[in-house]
């Protein structure tokens, strides 16, 4: 498949389609869990969480998903897990470090030098994962090329 024809597969199953029934999904969750909890202790910070966070998780397990089915070669998959797991350690730890924050576990100092270290590191390992990636497979789809091709979708 060639690298067109790529993003417009990944374009064609892009996860924003379910958005709406995961966010309804996390509505009921809370509302369960509002009803059946006394403590409003951490309210706003299970709804960030539950609203940031799990649709985050969900997409990004989607997307890992969607480019398995591109390469069989385990080299490629093994990469594409890696980047996978790179992300999802992004998302949780700075969800986790801003729950630490709110939770004044941690100082407004140590949330932003440990932020900008997890996603400067992340992004650079993720950077160096593509670059083997399209040693692996030429055609292989980069996500700054996905997302130029969802802003000119929406544009015209």
């Amino acid at each position: 498949m060639l690298r067109e024809e790529r993003m417009e597969y990944l374009y064609d199953k892009a996860w924003t389609k379910k958005g709406p029934l995961l966010v309804i999904i996390i509505g009921v969750v809370t509302a369960l869990w509002l009803m059946f909890n006394d403590s409003r202790m951490s309210l706003s910070l299970f709804i960030f969480c539950a609203a940031m966070l799990m649709p985050l998780l969900v997409a990004t397990w989607h997307k890992i998903k969607l480019f398995l089915q591109f390469n069989d070669s385990s080299t490629y998959q093994r990469f594409i897990y890696l980047k996978g797991m790179i992300q999802f350690i992004l998302l949780i730890g700075v969800i986790s470090m801003m729950a630490l924050y709110a939770l004044k576990y941690i100082s407004l100092d140590t949330l932003s030098l440990g932020c900008a270290t997890l996603i400067a590191s992340c992004l650079i390992l993720e950077s160096w994962v593509d670059w083997k990636i399209l040693k692996i497979d030429d055609e292989h789809v980069v996500e700054s090329l996905l997302g130029l091709m969802n802003r000119e979708k929406r544009r015209g």
